[in-house]
């Protein structure tokens, strides 16, 4: 009998636990103006946007323009976005340059040898996850073509009317 309730509460234990969203592991990585930013600080403020990319990457640089328009009109609603390079660290200086040319009101940060990448299940980019203040992930991106935007948008206003 003990063996059977114990059987029941393992079952039961374990199917509450299939319902629930993971919770994202931690980092801390370097900006582009050499600041720590803790992925777990930012979100005690709200949601987070993380969008993972590179120079080389064509459609990264077209998202990264038009996340920094969205940013624009979401950053005062307490959604922060962090850009992360995963370029290696040969290219940091092409980096640095284009980032410094467009002048982009959202944080980059430096990922050279793509371990928050990897932590994230990175395969291609770019590569997007929203994450709630709670930690879990809500929506994964693994692309970017001219309008999807559109979809971005709708993801960013669902998550602020959820926050607390």
């Amino acid at each position: 009998m003990k063996l059977m309730i114990f059987f029941l509460s393992f079952i039961f234990f374990s199917l509450s636990l299939r319902g629930q969203q993971k919770v994202v592991p931690d980092f801390k990585l370097e900006s582009i103006n050499g600041e720590k930013v803790s992925l777990y600080e930012l979100l005690k403020e709200g949601p987070v946007y993380l969008n993972f990319w590179a120079i080389w990457c064509a459609p990264c640089r077209a998202e990264l323009k038009v996340l920094n328009q969205i940013y624009e009109q979401y950053k005062l609603k307490g959604l922060k976005l962090l850009a992360i390079n995963i370029d290696s660290p040969k290219s940091m200086a092409k980096v640095k340059s284009f980032v410094a040319s467009q002048k982009f009101s959202f944080d980059v940060l430096l990922d050279p040898n793509s371990e928050v990448f990897q932590k994230f299940n990175g395969k291609n980019l770019p590569y997007s996850l929203l994450i709630n203040q709670k930690g879990e992930i809500v929506k994964i991106r693994n692309s970017y073509v001219p309008g999807d935007e559109k979809e971005i948008i709708k993801d960013w206003e669902n998550i602020l009317s959820k926050k607390n």
